[in-house]
């Protein structure tokens, strides 16, 4: 089968500090082609793949997240025409996309919803369902389940999970003394919350951030920079900001928790793969993905609100949870192999409709 894979136009592909999406993209890809498919991956030029790339824009000139708006919806407006003619031109089965910032096309299309259920992804969702020749995955339950509250008429092919490849992953079973918190710095990841939580169960905190945005940096000095002078001088405290990915593993392998506090529906939550394949446990709040990656008492905990958190850290029960157990889930339940073929059956069966 022949196979367009369109990835967001910001990272390259795989991401070499912050970027769940284009992680997603990378072992997709990477899975499809050691399945024997033909892969084309369009993404931005820096992507390192073992399928065919074909990047956005050769040349040096510059355009990523903290770019101005006005030159974003030029450039998705530019890739995206560009992305789907070029499919067209090079015969392809069918298209995964991975953004719905997309024009309609008449060949399969498979969209794959990264992003929560607002008013636009559903308009736009619903939108698209309108030609019998698209079709979304959603990349938890929970998050299909939002997207059909608000619009039944979303044509949903699947669920398929987001999933890492654990191979070269190492892992430790002896932890450190500290608990982490990755993610990127604004309100929806909850960072405030993390601080408290350790400020309060006494224990040492390491965090490490996505902070490049201006609003983010703003975010921070108004929200977060007065909690972390508050916290207890007698702990340790660590803010890193845009490390790079073998560095953030590094810390995940060491923590003896990962603290997902995430405040909104989080539709997936890769950091709780990459802390459970590093053997260490999480603990998370109970909404958006979080049950679903998270089996409670035996890879951490899904709890309800802040004290609940804090309570587990007080009450030892990560203590009851093995790394090794932790690690073997993901192998399990999240390999590389199984998002491929799951990916693939679903392109099957829209072909043969």
């Amino acid at each position: 089968m022949k196979i367009a894979v369109i990835a967001p136009p910001w990272i390259p592909v795989p991401p070499p500090k912050y970027g769940g999406t284009e992680l997603v993209i990378y072992n997709l890809v990477e899975g499809l082609t050691e399945l024997g498919q033909e892969v084309i991956l369009f993404a931005a030029k820096d992507s390192k793949v073992s399928c065919r790339l074909m990047p956005y824009i050769e040349s040096e000139y510059y355009f990523g997240l903290d770019s101005e708006d006005r030159t974003k919806a030029f450039v998705t407006e530019l890739i995206a025409k560009y992305a789907f003619s070029r499919a067209g031109y090079e015969g392809v089965d069918i298209i995964h996309c991975h953004t719905m910032d997309i024009p309609l096309a008449d060949i399969p299309v498979i969209y794959t919803i990264h992003g929560p259920a607002n008013e636009p992804s559903v308009v736009r969702c619903e939108e698209l369902s309108k030609n019998p020749k698209n079709n979304f995955v959603s990349i938890s339950k929970r998050q299909k389940e939002l997207y059909l509250m608000l619009n039944k008429n979303i044509r949903f092919a699947d669920t398929v999970y987001n999933c890492i490849n654990a191979k070269p992953i190492e892992w430790k079973k002896k932890k450190e003394d500290f608990f982490l918190f990755v993610g990127r710095v604004n309100w929806e990841k909850g960072l405030d919350l993390a601080i408290r939580v350790a400020s309060k169960a006494g224990v040492n905190l390491i965090m490490a951030v996505k902070m490049t945005e201006q609003f983010e940096k703003e975010f921070f000095r108004k929200e977060i920079l007065p909690w972390i002078e508050k916290y207890p001088q007698h702990l340790f405290f660590q803010f890193q900001k845009e490390l790079p990915r073998h560095m953030i593993f590094d810390l995940l392998r060491r923590a003896r928790c990962t603290l997902f506090t995430s405040q909104w529906e989080e539709p997936f939550g890769l950091v709780m793969l990459e802390s459970l394949a590093c053997g260490t446990p999480v603990i998370a709040l109970r909404r958006g993905a979080a049950p679903e990656v998270i089996i409670d008492g035996k890879t951490g905990y899904c709890v309800d609100t802040e004290d609940d958190m804090v309570s587990v850290i007080k009450e030892g029960k990560l203590d009851k949870i093995k790394p090794e157990t932790c690690r073997k889930y993901v192998e399990k339940n999240f390999s590389r192999e199984s998002m491929a073929r799951n990916y693939l059956n679903i392109y099957k069966k829209s072909l043969q409709r």
